[in-house]
């Protein structure tokens, strides 16, 4: 029996040195827990920058990281969009968290080139990635990384640019003045309804708005967008008198629902009559002198006296006649 304690106590103390845990194991176990990067700002549907109405944009973006450890986390900071963006990113380089900390970061993006941001395709989709890199010397021992997706907002700025005819517009006729759709958004925008308001001239119209309405329109002067036109019809009746017009027209954007317009004036000059010839006119003031009762009185009063002279004459002769015979 005593020599078989030994033994027994010999093998309980190797199956217990095996149940216990090496110093490395326990160590892995208790650093286990770690460092997560994150995004604070709800990203699940990207984010949207602000456009001012000069074009000016601007954002930021809120990140994370949360360390569960016992000991403080020193993490290298890098920043990539993949695909051209009209705006710069700018964030911290390092971030230092402490243990059991949640330390949050924030990324800006501006811009300071207004032709850059509008000539960026709104339909166009960026990505931004945010690496951190825990480093023990130049050695990486831990990284991770996020994405997510960058929107530049459509911006609708549909308006009419009016060009004037150089003809002169009179009652009873029409003239043709041109008319250009601008873009001056950042997206494809078409034409819902084109309108046309007269003021001070209830005798003329606008014809030709009504083949405006669906008219596509490219950003004008971005993007190679091309430029469009069309011509409109001025139309004055003849009872239009002399007068100024004002015409607004305006284009509402299919884009925003928003009418925006310009207004011109149109001068009409009134329609006139052809004066009768000065033939017509002599005719008329010797038809006028003829007529006068004064004349036909001169021209009466001779003849009368002639007649009766004339038959007092015969009356004489007719006389003598009678008495030769008698004798």
């Amino acid at each position: 029996m005593r020599s078989r304690l030994p033994f027994f106590v010999f093998s309980t103390l190797l199956l217990l040195g095996m149940c216990l845990p090496t110093p490395a194991a326990a160590q892995d176990q208790f650093e286990a827990p770690s460092w997560t990067l994150g995004w604070a700002t709800d990203m699940d549907d990207g984010y949207t920058v602000s456009l001012e109405d000069d074009w000016d944009l601007e954002g930021e973006i809120v990140a994370y990281v949360e360390n569960t450890r016992m000991s403080q986390v020193q993490l290298d900071l890098t920043y990539d969009v993949n695909t051209w963006v009209p705006y710069t990113i700018d964030g911290p380089d390092t971030i230092s968290v402490g243990a059991g900390e949640n330390k949050t970061f924030t990324v800006t993006l501006t811009t300071n080139n207004d032709v850059d941001v509008r000539e960026y395709n709104p339909s166009n989709t960026s990505t931004l990635s945010i690496m951190a890199d825990e480093k023990v010397g130049d050695t990486s021992t831990g990284n991770q990384e996020i994405d997510g997706s960058i929107h530049v907002p459509k911006v609708f700025n549909l308006r009419p640019e009016i060009t004037p005819s150089n003809d002169e517009l009179h009652a009873g006729s029409s003239v043709e003045i041109s008319i250009q759709m601008l873009n001056l958004g950042n997206a494809n925008d078409a034409v819902k309804e084109a309108t046309a308001q007269v003021r001070s001239c209830p005798h003329l119209t606008v014809d030709g708005l009504d083949a405006l309405a669906n008219t596509v329109v490219e950003p004008t002067d971005a993007r190679n967008g091309k430029d469009v036109f069309a011509t409109l019809t001025l139309a004055a009746s003849e009872s239009q008198p002399r007068r100024t017009c004002e015409i607004t027209i305006a284009l509402i954007s299919e884009g925003d629902d928003t009418a925006r317009s310009t207004t011109f004036d149109v001068d009409v000059f009134a329609y006139q009559e052809e004066p009768q010839s000065n033939a017509n006119n002599d005719d008329t003031s010797e038809q006028d002198d003829d007529g006068s009762g004064l004349n036909v009185e001169s021209n009466t009063l001779p003849g009368f006296f002639a007649v009766e002279a004339v038959s007092m004459i015969a009356a004489v002769g007719l006389l003598r006649r009678k008495k030769s015979i008698i004798e």
